[in-house]
Order: structure tokens, then C-alpha cells, then sequence
């Protein structure tokens, strides 16, 4: 009979962590199981992994300057506005800040827009000119293999030309006489 009085340590395999049948993007629980990393993420979890290059670099992403002036100028704009209405400084201030973040980010999503509409023109750009360099490599290809047709002629030509002088050729075509 086996000894079991042996130490967690001494087993010759360490148990697998997880489920040993899961494939990379399936699932833990084939039987109608969560997905494997499904997790309920709260807000400020999803914020902490950002991490704090993600808020540093902030300004260096497309459309955020150019959103981000425009939303201030019609915050002063805004504020300004409602100062010379006479509203008190809280409902200026209230509206500034509300000018601001409306106006940043509906700029930000019409500059977002217009950039997936340029890629969507590049990429198709791109795809046009990848069937145009086809055609004219195909082209170039099908010139090249005339011309090497064309040279096989004229070279076979100029061999029977130079066979027909010979007098063996005179001699086997008019040396017959019966």
C-alpha cells in the first residue's frame, strides 16, 4: 500500500491554479459558467488600472488640445454671457464650467468622428493603391515575358536565317533527285 504520510512538499507534481482544460479566450465552466476574467469591475477599479501614464499623457492624445481650447473659449464665452445678463458669480461660474465641458466634449467626439472617417479614407486609399501597384506590377510582368518572347523569336529567326546559308541546307533542299 502507498505511503500517504508524505508532506504537501514531497508530492512529485504541484496541483494546476486552475481549470487545466481552458483554452486562452474560453470559458472556466463549459456548462453555462461565467467567462474566464469576467469580472464585475467597479468604476474606480477600472480607474486605478489605468495607471498614471494614462492621466499624464492626456494631452498628448489626438483631438484632446484642440477640444479642450475650444471648450475653454466657450467657457469664457459662456460665463461672460451670463455676466452680462446679470446673473449672480455662482450661476456665471456654473455656467462657464458647463460651457466648457458641453462644448469640449461634443468637439472632442466631431474631431474623434472626423478622424475615423480619414482613417476609413486612408485605409481605403491604401487599398487602392495596393490594386493599382498590382495592375501595373502584372503590367510589367506581362511586357516583360513579350519581350522575352519576342527575343525567343527574333533568336530562332536569326538561327534559321543562318542555317539557311549553309550548304547543307542548300544541298538537303535542292540535292534531291529522285
Amino acid at each position: 500500500m502507498a505511503d500517504d504520510t508524505r508532506k504537501p512538499d514531497e508530492t512529485l507534481a504541484s496541483r494546476p491554479k486552475g481549470p487545466a482544460n481552458i483554452m486562452p479566450g474560453g470559458t472556466a465552466h463549459t456548462a453555462g459558467g461565467k467567462p474566464a476574467g469576467d469580472e464585475n469591475l467597479t468604476y474606480f477599479q477600472v480607474v486605478k488600472q489605468l495607471g498614471p501614464e494614462y492621466y499624464l499623457n492626456y494631452h498628448k492624445r489626438p483631438c484632446v488640445r484642440d477640444s479642450q481650447l475650444t471648450g475653454i473659449a466657450s467657457g469664457f464665452v459662456g460665463g461672460s454671457l451670463a455676466a452680462i445678463t446679470g446673473r449672480n458669480v455662482m450661476m456665471c461660474c456654473h455656467v462657464s464650467v458647463g460651457a466648457w465641458v458641453g462644448v469640449s466634449v461634443l468637439s472632442y467626439q466631431y474631431c474623434q468622428y472626423y478622424r475615423s472617417k480619414e482613417k476609413e479614407g486612408m485605409r481605403q486609399a491604401r487599398e487602392l493603391m495596393d490594386k493599382k501597384r498590382a495592375t501595373i506590377e502584372a503590367k510589367r510582368e506581362a511586357r516583360r515575358r513579350a519581350k522575352e518572347e519576342y527575343d525567343r523569336r527574333e533568336d530562332e529567326r536569326i538561327k534559321e536565317e543562318e542555317r539557311k546559308k549553309t550548304w547543307s541546307y542548300w544541298i538537303n533542299k535542292n540535292g534531291k533527285f529522285w
